[in-house]
């Protein structure tokens, strides 16, 4: 049997952010290409809408702009994930309970 489950496709728009970023910066993509060491043409590719092929060259894009690979990919941060620290006043108001016990002595 074949599984039916829907399929999410998430969409790389790195089109429109890099645009936005080397706008923003005031560089040229000729500039961006000799800081990252990756082809001009390559960069004229993704700003045309091409999808990389190569995480390493992503990564050196982030890095330049100090952005995160999933702003330049997606055009927003991740969500982080909440530590225990946010979950608190659940916990002490009872939401939550942690017990420890010792069920076994050791041997």
């Amino acid at each position: 049997m074949e599984d039916c489950r829907p399929v999410t496709i998430v969409q790389v728009n790195i089109k429109t952010t890099l645009k936005r970023l080397v706008a923003e910066s005031g560089i040229t993509v000729t500039h961006l290409a000799r800081a990252t060491n990756i082809p001009a043409q390559t960069l004229h590719n993704w700003l045309a809408g091409a999808e990389p092929k190569s995480l390493v060259q992503l990564k050196r894009v982030s890095e330049y702009f100090d952005v995160s690979l999933d702003y330049l990919c997606f055009g927003k941060e991740a969500k982080p994930n909440k530590s225990l620290t946010e979950y608190e006043n659940e916990i002490n108001a009872g939401v939550f309970e942690v017990v420890l016990r010792k069920i076994k002595p050791p041997q």
